[in-house]
């Protein structure tokens, strides 16, 4: 009894077993979101491999890679993102990878080779130190001395001159039977030149090559051993989602830039709104200073306008006079010149001025001379006494500015004169009386209250009675009697004057 128990008990234990090794999970029931769908994952899926060619500068003659030399540091950031996005998944697995060094074309053969050799060693080199590429992963180093193949791909999708005769060269000319002198001797060298310093560079190159082992990362996913046939099925079905994967990503990102787009549309239009909300706000800032310095500026001019107004007539106050008489002298008169112009003695005069009715006045003047000079040569006798009334064209009752006058004037006079002409003439020596009479025109400019300057002429008619004798000295006789008659200038007035009066 006890015996068939334990068998019943170990058939049960070991029953289902043998039922679970037996089921064959189906990949649909894993389902699609549980498979491994990022972008390593479908590249590697899609392509298999993953290549990178880095561009390394040496200098001449050499193999190893310096950070610092040329532009090396910007190449082994590519190299380094290129490592780090083909290795990054645990589950992805790697069955081989290849490094291979190139040289360009110039130089020996031999040299060329043994160079890329040691390139591509000194890539691997540098791989083990870094990533310790060759303890993780099976590592194979190959070199091609001289890359024409890449180098006929360069040159076929150039625009070189020459193009079609140096692939000419390259497909018809043995490498060790003078291709590279041909193509240096072509067109004079231009073509070999430009490739040169545009193509050979390009050809300087060392390549990582890494191929995946899909077969084993597939079965990695799906957790069993799977036939050729199923690994192809699968394989096909698996690029088919990546591709899907990658469509609606690139649908995605689309969206994604479009939303960008339309955001940064929203960020400008909101930029613009505010820069113009801004801009308005300035032009108003702008508006309201200009305004507020219009203001500023004409209440300045008027409170300078208001200022020099009280200041002149602060001064017209102080200057205002209600004159009643003025004392002044004329002096022209002083000067020794005649209305005629000439020069002959000083002559001292007076002349007082009564006002009244706010535009009327009366000037009377007296005028008197009796002396000799230019050494007693010339006799100057004159004596004048003048009437004048005077009618002011500002009727504000202080006489400024302009007036206008008639006026009377008798005198005598006795000279002597050495004048050419008064000789030639008869009358370098006479005596006789005058009188004359016409109008008056002239200006008065107030200095201050008191004192103003006058300036005016006199024209009209001169009579004269006139007696012209001869100097036999110490003897006059008698010579002549004659009148004259004169219509023009009688008298030049620039006087100084004086007046009294009251400020009210």
């Amino acid at each position: 009894m006890k015996i068939k128990t334990l068998l019943l008990l170990l058939a049960v234990c070991i029953l289902p077993g043998s039922l679970c090794a037996g089921v064959v999970f189906s990949p649909d029931t894993l389902g699609a979101g549980k498979l491994y769908r990022d972008s390593t994952y479908r590249r590697v899926i899609k392509e298999g491999t993953a290549n990178l060619d880095c561009y390394f500068s040496y200098p001449q003659g050499g193999w190893q890679i310096q950070r610092g030399y040329g532009g090396n540091a910007r190449e082994l950031e590519r190299l380094d993102k290129f490592m780090r996005s083909s290795f990054a998944d645990t589950l992805i697995y790697v069955r081989r990878i290849t490094l291979t060094g190139y040289c360009s074309i110039e130089g020996s053969y031999a040299a060329n080779e043994k160079l890329a050799h040691d390139r591509a060693n000194g890539f691997r080199n540098y791989l083990d130190t870094e990533y310790g590429l060759a303890r993780r992963f099976p590592v194979e180093v190959r070199y091609v001395g001289e890359d024409w193949d890449r180098l006929r791909q360069l040159v076929e999708a150039s625009t070189l001159p020459g193009r079609a005769e140096v692939l000419a060269v390259i497909d018809n000319t043995d490498i060790f039977k003078g291709r590279e002198k041909k193509l240096m001797d072509l067109q004079g060298g231009v073509p070999y030149n430009l490739m040169l310093a545009e193509l050979f560079p390009l050809l300087r190159r060392v390549e990582i090559r890494v191929e995946y082992d899909l077969h084993r990362i597939i079965e990695e996913r799906y957790r069993r051993k799977l036939t050729d046939a199923e690994f192809q099925e699968i394989l096909v079905r698996e690029r088919a989602s990546a591709e899907a994967d990658e469509r609606r990503l690139a649908e995605l990102r689309q969206l994604e830039a479009e939303k960008r787009q339309r955001a940064e549309q929203l960020r400008l239009e909101e930029e613009r709104v505010v820069q113009a909300r801004r801009k308005e706000e300035q032009l108003r800032r702008e508006e309201a200073e200009r305004l507020k310095e219009q203001r500023f500026r004409e209440q300045w001019l008027a409170e300078r306008a208001a200022g020099r107004q009280a200041r002149r007539e602060a001064r017209k106050q102080r200057n205002r006079l209600l004159p009643l008489l003025s004392v002044k002298t004329n002096l022209y008169t002083w000067a020794g010149m005649t209305p005629d112009f000439d020069y002959t003695a000083f002559t001292p005069n007076l002349s007082a001025e009564f006002f009244f009715a706010r535009r009327w006045s009366a000037v009377a003047s007296a005028a008197y001379a009796d002396w000799d000079y230019d050494n007693g040569k010339c006799h100057w006798g004159v004596s004048a006494y003048s009437l004048e009334p005077r009618f002011w064209v500002n009727g504000d009752g202080c006489y400024r500015w302009c007036y206008v006058g008639i006026y009377g004037q008798l005198g005598d006079f006795d000279n002597r004169s050495t004048d050419s002409g008064r000789i030639a003439g008869g009358t370098a020596n006479c005596t006789g009386t005058y009188w004359e009479g016409g109008l008056s025109v002239g200006c008065y400019i107030l200095l201050d209250a008191h004192w103003g300057i006058e300036a005016g002429l006199r024209g009209g008619y001169r009579a004269s009675d006139t007696n012209a004798y001869d100097v036999e000295m110490p003897y006059y006789y008698f010579n002549r009697n004659f009148r004259e008659n004169h219509f023009g200038v009688t008298g030049v007035n620039i006087s100084v004057s004086y007046r009294f009066g009251s400020r009210k």
